[in-house]
């Protein structure tokens, strides 16, 4: 039982961080990546393309991830972006 425990903590810690390891840097280098028309913000279709481009991801899964990231209001920002790195 203590076994099972320690791995869904480690697993959690894991999936936690691994924001933090994929996208060193500041995050607001991390929406610079994806803003494709600079306007301080990343749109739906413009993180699908992004996150397509190298073929790492489909547009379901970027798409879920954007969902995940953006919040309620449908744009991810630089504060949508620390929120999920804390």
């Amino acid at each position: 039982m203590t076994l099972f425990k320690t791995t869904l903590t480690t697993g959690a810690f894991a999936a936690g961080s691994a924001f933090l390891v994929a996208f060193a840097g500041s995050p607001a280098e991390y929406l610079e990546k994806g803003d494709a028309n600079a306007d301080g913000v990343v749109t739906v279709a413009e993180y699908v393309a992004h996150k397509t481009a190298d073929g790492k991801y489909t547009e379901a899964q970027a798409a879920e991830k954007y969902a995940k990231l953006a919040g309620t209001d449908g744009e991810l920002s630089v504060a949508d972006i620390e929120a999920a790195m804390s």
